[in-house]
């Protein structure tokens, strides 16, 4: 891109126009086939809430946008999983293009300014680096801005315009070799070592950028497995082949199928031979004209909007399953009560408060005990307030968003959600120990397993251990199950078809996480998990889950059951109603 734009200009026959239509015409029949061709099959497959959030995502990738939509939607807590967006990896190709309209512009300014080639390369590495800085400095920050954005996200593409500027620094074929070996020696190491619990874009991502910078102004050919006709076929079709892994993968979830060695092999070749399809029948085609291109586009823009917003495809299914498969739209006000959203559970720092005067209030006449956590906790605090009510006691609640309840609290993108729990362990506990009878800890501990499972478990152990300094007994409320999408939509299936396809879609990462914390925790740890049978309906046809890992009232109400007839809770409980203050 940095070749054609600085040539163009130092030809002095640079036509933005005539760029942009050349980008046009590489980039978008093979993005718009893929729309067309996923909005048609999922009106079909899709219940209505998830075609609707398909064609929104639909709508947001035909417009360059998706990156800006998945950035301003990830700060939502209950959002659809990103594994069942079937557009997600749209978002690299909104910020490509919108990298396209702006870098000729930049390139122009600084050809103007920099009539020097030393001084040109000079500010141009300078404005890389400059941004790479910044960009990694703003990860720590406003972590999602950051991934989904092209200001921070920019200096990686700006890289490759720093390769061809360097171009022909290194001629000994010597020197090449040993410089294409550590560049690819560099990816290879990224592809092994780096993990989804990294910032992004940080410090780690120098290394896949500085390894392709070095393979580049390397120039290295030679190499029989990079000549070879499968790796090169494979880079000819690559456009088309990410464009169809990721719907591959989202669509084979949708229907329950179990990640394997067999089932990610064949995946990986459906996401070959559709690819291959799209690039023989679709890519490959020599578009003279853009126009029919520009005609479709605002075809599916108007459709992909309307499609987006309507329930279009409601009368595939039946009255029934839709009602289940609607659940968390329709009981909303319901589901934020169960929680005590905006009070006594916070998940949007900027928009809500903590209400410690409600939320950390003693009842003098009553045991009182003070439950501690995450959503997973925040879940169950309706219920359990109302079962313990009836024991007697009375329940304080302190639970923030996707933040891990140990004494050192963590939480990267919503630092002002650990400060919460910071001021309950550190002094609110401290302070009002000989008020506090009893604590509950609970949380969603497979999240938090890419800080890795020995940390999970000294967390907890910490966390006991602190109370147990202050005289507090505590107890913990194990991991629950999840599923790969969410539950009512599992349900709705299940109620469609009249099958049973529940287990298809089990997290088993979760039983894993259960079992190591469940061996490492007694006498604390209270098993929730479900094993041999899993929840119907209810008896109005309520899930017991309203999205991938949340129970319902329904479903809290059943966990509550469970704990408070567990011998480790019947012990608490009664050591509890001794206490004397």
């Amino acid at each position: 891109m940095s070749k054609i734009v600085i040539n163009s200009i130092d030809n002095n026959d640079f036509v933005y126009w005539r760029y942009l239509e050349k980008r046009v015409k590489r980039i978008l029949p093979a993005l718009l086939f893929l729309i067309l061709a996923l909005s048609i099959v999922c009106f079909f497959i899709y219940l209505p809430e998830d075609y609707k959030v398909n064609q929104r995502n639909a709508t947001g990738s035909i417009l360059f946008l998706s990156n800006i939509l998945y950035w301003q939607s990830a700060d939502s807590y209950f959002a659809p999983s990103s594994d069942t967006n079937i557009f997600l990896h749209t978002w690299s190709l909104s910020i490509e293009w919108q990298f396209y309209l702006l870098y000729p512009i930049i390139l122009l300014i600084l050809s103007k300014i920099c009539k020097n080639k030393l001084v040109y390369l000079t500010a141009f590495t300078l404005l890389t680096l400059s941004i790479a800085v910044a960009s990694i400095i703003t990860t720590n920050y406003k972590a999602n801005a950051s991934f989904y954005l092209l200001p921070t996200r920019s200096w990686e593409m700006l890289f490759g315009g720093l390769a061809f500027l360097s171009e022909g620094f290194i001629n000994h074929n010597r020197y090449k070799k040993i410089i294409s070996f550590i560049g690819y020696t560099l990816i290879l190491f990224s592809f092994i070592f780096l993990k989804e619990s990294l910032f992004w874009p940080g410090g780690y991502t120098l290394l896949p950028v500085t390894g392709t910078f070095l393979v580049i102004i390397a120039n290295y050919n030679n190499s029989k497995f990079i000549k070879s006709s499968s790796v090169q076929f494979i880079g000819k079709i690559s456009y088309s082949v990410y464009l169809w892994h990721w719907p591959v993968y989202v669509i084979a979830q949708y229907f329950g199928i179990e990640r394997n060695f067999e089932t990610i092999a064949l995946l990986i070749l459906a996401s070959l031979l559709v690819g291959y399809a799209s690039f023989i029948h679709i890519e490959n085609i020599k578009f003279i004209n853009i126009k029919p291109m520009i005609s479709l586009t605002i075809i599916l823009l108007f459709t992909t909007a309307i499609s987006g917003h309507l329930n279009v495809n409601n009368a595939v299914f039946k009255q029934k399953t839709l009602e289940i498969a609607d659940y968390e739209k329709s009981h909303k006000d319901i589901i934020d009560k169960q929680l005590s959203r905006g009070t006594c559970f916070i998940n949007e720092p900027d928009k809500e408060s903590f209400n410690k005067k409600n939320c950390l209030c003693f009842d003098d006449n009553r045991k009182n005990i003070l439950l501690i956590g995450d959503s997973h906790a925040a879940q169950l605090s309706e219920s359990l307030k109302t079962m313990l009510y009836d024991k007697n006691i009375h329940l304080l609640q302190a639970t923030v968003g996707a933040t891990f309840p140990t004494i050192n609290p963590h939480n990267s993108s919503k630092p002002q959600l650990q400060k919460i729990l910071e001021y309950v362990y550190q002094d609110f506990i401290p302070k009002n120990a000989n008020k506090i009878d009893g604590v509950i800890i609970s949380a969603y501990f497979d999240t938090y397993s890419d800080y890795g499972k020995d940390a999970v478990l000294n967390g907890m152990k910490e966390a006991i251990a602190y109370l147990e300094k202050y005289g507090i007994k505590a107890i913990i409320i194990g991991q629950n199950e999840s599923y790969t999408i969410p539950y009512p939509t599992i349900a709705a299936k299940n109620m469609e078809y009249n099958i049973n396809i529940t287990r298809k879609y089990l997290n088993k990462h979760d039983y894993e996480m259960n079992d190591f914390l469940s061996n490492n925790l007694r006498p604390y740890y209270i098993n929730i998990i479900n094993t041999n049978t899993l929840p119907d309906l209810s008896s109005i046809n309520e899930p017991y889950m309203f999205d991938t890992n949340h129970a319902s009232r329904y479903g809290a109400n059943l966990i509550v059951n469970k704990v408070l007839s567990d011998s480790i809770a019947t012990r608490f409980l009664h050591s509890i109603a001794e206490k004397q203050h």
